[in-house]
């Protein structure tokens, strides 16, 4: 595979280096970190308020995406962020062309222009029971679309944003950072839960529905999310932030050609840095929000995730430090026993009486048939609690309004072609985030490879939950894999004059 070219470099003289130093450009590139930390802080503090998963929660932090965006395309805080080079111009192309094609479907859903559809029937049925109803369209709520329409344009904002902003791999790794302290703010708070009300509240919301325990009143720990797969899942993805920072190598002082760059010859002690040994840290206090989640598709989605951080990171390494192989390999079977011997009993005795498997089984079916009775065009975005509602299965009087199948219930909501034009939009970056940690250089892979494997997480989980339907994970994973995508094509790392709080 041939590599992708790296950054230009560009060595200061004497003039461009005052020049670089001068009032103007400090205040400049001082205004232009604090965009991007404005942005990085409401990407990555998002699920405080309950995941974002509440219209007053994920509307105002849409609307700052939206004023950030703009003025990152006004070029503040990502300058030059938005010039496409040659190699990325044919993906990042069938990106947008994916996108909005995706976008205007989602309007047609909701126009009259439709042809008629499954969901005609019942309006004609609304019309004959109340006198009057909407005009047939696809959606079956045309408000709810225009809702989930919306969510969907400020992923797609934070996707560029993060584009351009995290060209310079100073400011990717702070995205890392930002998130990481997001998840044990996330983690602080499901500890503080935890120990006052046995987790079964998130602020002033009882939950106690799913995984509660009458014998003891306790409920599993979920942080600031309502369910505890999607905190599990959190916590899964900043773990594997932290360990991809941990694999990062050491900064060097000077002014290196590349950043950032990793001594093969160093010895094991010498590389555990204060920081790496508070990114271990971090690893450890979220793998334990993520077994104290019980979530089961989380901790294998987590787990698998890891692995292959760990093979893209150590690839070409393995005769180098064989020391290095063989202390990973003891640290991960230490892990394994550590995740059984807390963890293992409660997994197993969930797995083995819970219902939420034969009853996920009996809903994804029902979605089954909700895409057979409308295969083209769909039900409408955000649709699925309705259309559920149709093919409800008599042994399940309960209501639900999500197919617990990400990849389901966006087959249910657009049809089947349009679902796939929906998977395009998702994976293509997530396919060059790993195309990134594949052919850069060792010392830079750690970006496009952490952002790979933090979108991993929720991913796989989605197969069988919907933690990726979470507004909070949803901003997360196109910030990372907006700055996966930046930092899977050779850059110039810094144009001159530019500035950063450590020069």
């Amino acid at each position: 595979m041939a590599h992708a070219p790296e950054e230009e470099v560009v060595f200061d003289d004497g003039e461009a280096a005052a020049q670089r130093r001068s009032p103007l450009m400090v205040v400049r590139g001082l205004v232009d970190w604090v965009v991007a930390a404005l942005f990085f802080a409401v990407v990555s503090f998002a699920a405080l308020p309950m995941g974002a998963n509440r219209d007053w929660a994920w509307a105002p932090i849409a609307g700052m995406v939206g004023v950030l965006a703009v003025v990152a395309a006004a070029g503040v805080g990502a300058r030059r962020g938005f010039e496409v080079s040659e190699a990325e111009r044919k993906p990042l192309i069938a990106l947008v062309a994916c996108f909005a094609l995706f976008v205007l479907f989602g309007l047609f859903q909701m126009s009259t222009l439709a042809p008629s559809s499954g969901s005609a029937w019942f309006y004609e049925a609304a019309a004959r029971l109340l006198g009057s109803a909407h005009a047939p369209v696809p959606a079956l709520a045309v408000d709810v679309s225009r809702n989930t329409l919306l969510k969907c344009l400020t992923f797609g904002a934070i996707f560029l944003a993060a584009r351009a902003i995290c060209r310079d791999r100073d400011r990717a790794r702070l995205l890392l950072l930002f998130f990481i302290a997001g998840a044990i703010l996330v983690m602080a708070y499901a500890i503080l839960m935890q120990v006052t009300v046995h987790s079964c509240y998130v602020g002033s919301y009882l939950k106690k529905v799913d995984a509660y325990d009458p014998a003891t009143g306790r409920c599993v720990m979920s942080g600031t999310f309502v369910s505890s797969n999607s905190f599990g899942s959190y916590c899964g993805m900043g773990m594997v932030a932290a360990m991809a920072l941990v694999f990062a190598g050491r900064r060097r002082k000077g002014d290196m050609p590349y950043g950032y760059d990793e001594d093969d010859r160093e010895s094991i002690a010498s590389s555990l840095t204060g920081f790496r040994v508070v990114m271990l840290a971090a690893c450890l206090l979220l793998l334990g929000g993520l077994l104290f989640s019980a979530s089961r598709a989380g901790l294998g989605a987590t787990f698998a995730s890891a692995a292959v951080l760990a093979a893209l990171m150590l690839r070409g390494r393995w005769r180098a430090r064989p020391d290095l192989v063989r202390i990973f390999i003891v640290v991960s079977a230490l892990v394994a026993v550590i995740v059984l011997a807390i963890a293992g009993n409660t997994i197993v005795n969930k797995a083995l009486y819970a219902s939420d498997g034969a009853d996920r089984i009996k809903i994804w079916l029902a979605s089954l048939q909700a895409i057979r009775m409308s295969p083209w065009l769909g039900w409408g975005l955000g649709s699925f609690a309705d259309v559920y509602g149709i093919v409800q299965p008599m042994s399940m009087p309960v209501a639900n309004d999500l197919a617990h199948s990400t990849p389901l219930e966006t087959m249910v909501e657009v049809g089947v072609p349009m679902a796939l034009v929906g998977f395009a939009i998702v994976l293509i970056p997530y396919g060059i985030s790993l195309y990134g940690a594949v052919v850069r250089r060792r010392a830079h892979r750690y970006l496009p490879a952490a952002a790979f494997a933090v979108a991993t997480v929720p991913i796989l989980h989605s197969m069988v939950d919907f933690s990726l339907q979470m507004p909070a994970i949803g901003f997360v994973v196109s910030a990372v894999l907006g700055m996966g995508w930046a930092q899977a094509f050779g850059r110039r790392e810094r144009s001159r004059g530019d500035f950063t709080p450590w020069d």
